[in-house]
């Protein structure tokens, strides 16, 4: 039985979700630098 191509399946599908979970994670930390709501820079 040839076990490559289901592990490599399985590693691929693996490394894509972690992908997609770390894009959003960095879209959730983003910090904001303009105040959505007047348009002026925040101060930090």
């Amino acid at each position: 039985m040839d076990t490559v191509g289901k592990n490599e399946k399985i590693i691929k599908e693996y490394i894509r979700n972690q992908l997609q979970e770390d894009y959003i994670s960095d879209q959730i930390s983003i910090e904001e630098y303009i105040d959505p709501f007047t348009g002026e820079k925040k101060e930090k």
